[in-house]
C-alpha cells in the first residue's frame, strides 16, 4: 500500500513538474516527488515483525536492516540541500526579471543574450 502511494506521489510531481510553468510550483511539485520516492524506500525497507539489530537476547528473530533508513535519513538531507538551492535560483530569477513564469524568463534570457550579441 505505502510503495503504491509513494509510486503514485512521484507521479504527481514528476507529471506537475513537466506541465506547470511556475518555478514555485515546479519546485513543490519536485519535493512532491522526492517525498514519493522517499516513501517507496520506507515501504521497500519495512519488515513486520523485524527487532532492533542490537538485540543480544534474540537469537532466532529477523532483524530490521538499518540499511534503508539511512539511506531515507540520507536523502531528506540532500532533498532538504537541493530545495533550498533551488529556491535560492528561483529568487534571483524573481530579482533579475521580474516573474516565476518559466517561459517569460527564457524569453528574457534570451533577448538578453540576443542583445550582447551571443552567448
Amino acid at each position: 500500500m505505502a510503495f503504491s502511494v509513494g509510486v503514485v506521489l512521484f507521479g504527481i510531481g514528476l507529471v506537475a513538474i513537466a506541465i506547470r510553468r511556475d518555478l514555485v510550483i515546479k519546485l513543490l511539485a519536485l519535493g512532491l516527488t522526492n517525498a514519493g520516492s522517499i516513501l517507496c524506500l520506507v515501504a521497500v525497507g519495512d519488515r513486520p515483525d523485524a527487532r532492533v539489530p542490537i538485540c543480544a537476547v534474540c537469537r532466532d528473530a529477523i532483524y530490521a536492516d538499518p540499511l534503508p533508513q539511512a539511506l531515507v535519513l540520507s536523502a531528506i538531507v540532500i532533498n532538504f540541500a537541493i530545495l533550498a538551492l533551488a529556491l535560492v535560483f528561483v529568487m534571483r530569477l524573481v530579482e533579475q526579471y521580474h516573474s516565476t513564469d518559466s517561459r517569460h524568463i527564457e524569453d528574457l534570457v534570451q533577448r538578453d543574450l540576443d542583445a550582447r550579441g551571443g552567448p
